[in-house]
């Protein structure tokens, strides 16, 4: 890399963030017919995902890792709660607090979705070498440790 033009990088630079900025855009949409179909708001998708992602936790949690306030996670969970995809419980490590988490049945619905795009992103996977694919990790993992850092948006 340390002998790679500069003209040459730049390219590769504008390359990838327009790759980048493209596959975010078509999961965005893509997410959003999703929601549709399942009569959710976009914002409500996520949140069933960040959820699944992070297992049983406290609205605060969900609330820091989704950028939401604390009062709009709550009418969130409301209306999660109410259409049986999230329940809510006592934390058995505070008593002051409350466990949010998927209800699995739920959950399997909205990812029969994705079975589709799971599949042909597992086909693609295969196209690469086990040294590409932890290059690739390494590089997302990256990706979202700085964007969990940021504080300006939230």
């Amino acid at each position: 890399m340390a002998n790679m033009s500069t003209g040459k990088r730049d390219v590769l630079h504008a390359g990838l963030n327009r790759q980048i900025r493209q596959m975010i855009a078509g999961t965005i949409l893509f997410n959003q017919k999703v929601a549709d179909r399942v009569g959710f708001r976009l914002t409500d998708m996520q949140c069933v995902n960040v959820l699944d992602l992070l297992g049983p936790t406290t609205p605060g949690k969900l609330a820091e890792c989704t950028g939401l306030t604390t009062g709009g996670v709550t009418v969130m969970l409301d209306r999660l709660e109410k259409a049986g995809f999230v329940k809510r419980s006592p934390n058995p490590a505070d008593r002051r607090s409350i466990l949010v988490q998927v209800n699995p049945a739920k959950l399997r619905k909205i990812q029969a979705h994705y079975a589709r795009i799971e599949q042909e992103t597992l086909a693609v996977f295969a196209e690469f070498t086990e040294a590409e694919l932890e290059l690739v990790g390494r590089f997302l993992a990256r990706l979202n440790a700085m964007r969990a850092e940021r504080k300006d948006l939230r």
